[in-house]
């Protein structure tokens, strides 16, 4: 069993198909379909469900997957043991939710690459359960995200590096009021109900009774709060301390919840891959520039 078929494998999961995991590494369909039946005939089960012209990982495909990711994750991490102590190089493959990458990763990316000048960083933007997914499928090495609202799996973690407390943003100059009276007053410009931080937000509203007037939805914190400003609505977002103090300038912000509904900011990622050292560097600069203490 070699390495490069482990790969292809891993590649077919995450793809979905032959010909993409094909198309990734330069080679022909067939291939790839010779390749996976070598390795079928040497663990002497079938590792896919052949349906009419396609194929799906059958159970026993996708635990080969699950334990070729482990195996693949050994080995790429012996380079990264075996480097001289302290160096920092690589490149790491991070995703991050709109939000980050608007806010603290960039100056955190900046004083990485000024004192590491061999570490590169590709970044990718999404929600926090596809950056999720795309961990566990192997696409990325860690994710920013919000925190999971679900158990973490075993061979994964997630660490928190900040805390967002929700606040009902309006106009500025609306009259001071109960959350209950400025849903009343105002429609709801609604941040992204697909995300964590959306369901978060619904589950708050139905416990305090309140049924607001749904005007608009955008995936973008920026874009919800610049159509309250235009007079269009309000809107309940997360806010972490700069942009609480940048929004007091421009918006009336009551706090949303009771107790005010606060949102964990976090790093997920496998116990063990090869640019471990590389996320967790990011994780503790990501900390300092939050100003978030850890507790373990």
């Amino acid at each position: 069993m070699s390495l490069r078929c482990l790969r292809i494998l891993a590649a077919i999961a995450s793809k979905g198909t032959f010909a993409a995991a094909a198309e990734q590494f330069h080679l022909t369909q067939s291939a790839v379909s010779l390749q996976m039946k070598n390795l079928e005939e040497e663990l002497g089960v079938p590792l896919f469900e052949r349906l009419g012209r396609g194929t799906k990982l059958n159970l026993n495909g996708k635990l080969v997957v699950e334990r070729g990711r482990e195996i693949l994750d050994l080995y790429d991490g012996m380079k990264t043991e075996l480097s001289p102590s302290g160096a920092i190089k690589g490149v790491l493959t991070l995703g991050a939710v709109p939000t980050v990458i608007t806010g603290a990763l960039p100056p955190v990316l900046g004083r990485l690459r000024r004192d590491h000048e061999d570490m590169q960083v590709r970044v990718v933007s999404s929600l926090s359960a596809e950056l999720a997914r795309q961990v566990e499928e192997g696409d990325l090495d860690a994710a920013l995200t919000t925190e999971p609202p679900f158990s973490i799996p075993e061979h994964y973690q997630w660490r928190v590096y900040d805390e967002e407390p929700f606040f009902v943003v309006a106009p500025k100059g609306a009259t001071p009021a109960t959350v209950a009276e400025l849903f009343r007053t105002y429609p709801f410009v609604r941040f992204d109900r697909t995300a964590w931080a959306g369901a978060l937000v619904d589950g708050q509203l139905l416990a305090q009774g309140i049924r607001p007037r749904e005007v608009m939805e955008f995936d973008s914190l920026e874009a919800a709060m610049s159509l309250v400003q235009e007079g269009l609505g309000i809107a309940v977002v997360p806010l972490n301390r700069r942009r609480f103090k940048e929004a007091q300038r421009h918006f009336t912000l009551t706090p949303f919840g009771a107790p005010q509904l606060v949102r964990r900011v976090g790093m997920y990622q496998k116990r063990r891959h090869p640019r471990l050292a590389l996320t967790h560097l990011v994780l503790e600069e990501l900390c300092r520039e939050c100003g978030y203490i850890k507790n373990t």
